[in-house]
């Protein structure tokens, strides 16, 4: 597989995202609260991306873009997990997870990954975080007494596709800097599999806004 190849993987892995976005377009006034909170999270998702590879092409470096990404997206997924997490953690944690996320981010910035560096720090620390969640998630399924249609369940799928990405590309983004820099085979061949691990994400993303839960 040569460079081209994994050219076109990444992007259509940039900008798949589109196909769950349409489909929400679509399906809008049938999206529960949770659905609606992931909608969120594709237009960011879908405008960083943009930019993204218009910085790319013009030869401008563009990790200064993920440093403020990271940080939003994080916000966004802890808006997704709050209310289903209610039962086992309180609001205020999230809060204060959500603000110390920020400050950290920041003196990563400042103090050990500046804004032409990529933020491995920070999406390594999201990363396990995010799994935390998930796995959080399953175990609160595993105390439900009442059974729910899992297939049905928007957050079911948008839960295992976060485990499924982060779980994925973790020793990724925790040795990106140490070990692929530049442009070499062994880069091209990580950044191929983490374009397939978010085209896997974006199909769960979908499957998420296609189903007819329950309001919440």
């Amino acid at each position: 597989m040569n460079e081209e190849f994994f050219k076109f993987l990444g992007n259509v892995s940039s900008f798949v995202v589109v196909v769950p976005l349409l489909l929400a377009t679509y399906r809008f006034k049938k999206l529960n609260k949770v659905q609606i909170r992931l909608l969120y999270l594709l237009g960011l998702v879908l405008i960083v991306e943009f930019v993204s590879n218009m910085l790319w092409r013009q030869k401008i470096n563009n990790l200064p873009l993920y440093h403020f990404y990271a940080v939003i997206e994080f916000l966004l997924i802890i808006n997704i997990y709050r209310k289903v997490l209610s039962g086992i953690f309180s609001k205020n944690f999230f809060v204060i997870l959500g603000v110390g996320f920020g400050i950290f981010s920041l003196a990563n910035t400042l103090f050990f990954q500046d804004l032409y560096t990529f933020n491995s720090n920070v999406t390594t620390l999201m990363g396990l975080l995010v799994i935390f969640f998930s796995l959080s998630y399953f175990y609160a399924l595993l105390k439900e007494v009442k059974y729910s249609a899992l297939e049905t369940n928007p957050m079911f799928w948008i839960n295992s596709g976060f485990l499924i990405y982060f779980s994925s590309n973790l020793i990724l983004f925790f040795i990106n800097n140490n070990m692929f820099k530049g442009s070499t085979e062994a880069s091209y061949l990580v950044w191929g599999l983490h374009a397939i691990v978010n085209i896997v994400l974006t199909i769960f993303y979908t499957i998420a806004l296609w189903v007819n839960p329950k309001k919440l």
